[in-house]
């Protein structure tokens, strides 16, 4: 099976838009405070006052922002997509869930344009049926908790 770059890059920017639409429906709870105080207290909350697996995740997810980051830089520069830095912000100030799929698509936007040998990559129906069903797993627990 053979997974096309339109097809990709309509996966990335779907998991940005949900994840937008599932971490943001939280935020109306600290808008009131204007933007730095609600800033300090989102933080305040996510590693002092939630409980050891709230603090686990958002550690967790701490580092794979930075994990990412690194690798958007260097990724950037390497096949030259712009604007790593709006990435870099959105991924602070909007979240990483949203700006690193984002990220994806701009650069498989950018390999498609300039490969013009690419056809696709290579992928399994297993592959597939397993990417679908962690897909699924996160959409059930984010409407979950809300």
């Amino acid at each position: 099976m053979e997974l096309k770059t339109k097809v990709l890059v309509a996966v990335y920017l779907l998991t940005g838009f949900v994840a937008l639409l599932m971490t943001w429906v939280h935020v109306p709870a600290y808008l009131g405070n204007g933007f730095a105080d609600a800033n300090i207290q989102f933080w305040k909350d996510a590693l002092f006052n939630a409980n050891p697996a709230g603090k686990f995740l958002t550690i967790d997810v701490l580092f794979l922002a930075f994990a990412c980051n690194v690798w958007m830089f260097i990724e950037a520069r390497r096949i030259g997509v712009k604007y790593v830095y709006v990435y870099l912000i959105a991924g602070i100030v909007i979240a990483i869930s949203v700006a690193f799929p984002l990220f994806m698509a701009a650069r498989e936007l950018r390999v498609a344009a300039t490969d013009k040998g690419f056809t696709g990559y290579k992928i399994k129906v297993v592959d597939v049926i397993t990417l679908l069903a962690l897909f699924l797993i996160s959409l059930f627990a984010a409407f979950a908790i809300l």
